[in-house]
Formats: C-alpha cells, structure tokens, sequence
C-alpha cells in the first residue's frame, strides 16, 4: 500500500516538474518491480530529464507484461528515435495513478514523514 501513497506522490511531484519526482516513483518501484504502472511513471520521469535509455528500459519492461499497451509502445519509439519532450508539449502522458488505499498506507506514510521524536 506504501508504494500506491508513493507512486502517486510522485505523479504530484512530477505534474509540477520537480525533479523529486523520479525518486518517489522508484521507491514505489522498488516495492513492487512487477506493476507496470511504476515502471512506466518512472519511464516517463527518466524522459522527462532527457535519459531516455533508461526510460526506453523501463518501457520495454512494461511491453514485457503488456505488449499492445500502445502508450509505452509511442514513449519506446520516442526514445530509440531520440526525441526529447517539448517544453511546451503537454500532451505528455500523464503519469498513472493508483486509487486503490488501505488504511495501512495512510499510517505507513504518516510515519514515514514525521519526524522521530
């Protein structure tokens, strides 16, 4: 559940373009490798910041499990042709979301993000 509250901070994060945007998303990551959804917002983090063979990883990694998911498809091909976001461009896609909490999320944020007395 801490990766959900994670990942979806780091799609906060990255909405504005903060650069803290990639370390929330691989944390969510690293909890859970084999959800597709953190790996492709940390494919779209790594684009974002111009690295695109890491993002271009991360994209093959979602196609592993989900082979016709068109969006990573577009994003792979965007990064083995080398093209880098606009500023401009919105059009982005969004990073995704997850809407599924438990209770236990809230509290392991909680304690996460205070500070130890």
């Amino acid at each position: 559940p801490l990766n959900e509250v994670l990942n979806n901070i780091g799609a906060a994060q990255s909405r504005r373009n903060l650069p803290a945007a990639l370390d929330s998303f691989q944390k969510a990551m690293d909890g859970d490798p084999a959800d597709p959804d953190y790996q492709f917002n940390v494919g779209i983090a790594l684009f974002k910041q111009g690295k695109l063979d890491l993002a271009a990883d991360r994209f093959r990694a979602v196609l592993e499990r989900s082979p016709e998911e068109p969006v990573s498809i577009r994003m792979l091909g965007r990064c083995l042709k080398g093209t880098l976001p606009r500023q401009q461009e919105r059009a982005e896609p969004l990073e995704r979301l997850k809407t599924n909490y438990s209770e236990s999320a809230y509290w392991q944020l909680k304690n996460l993000l205070e500070p130890k007395k």
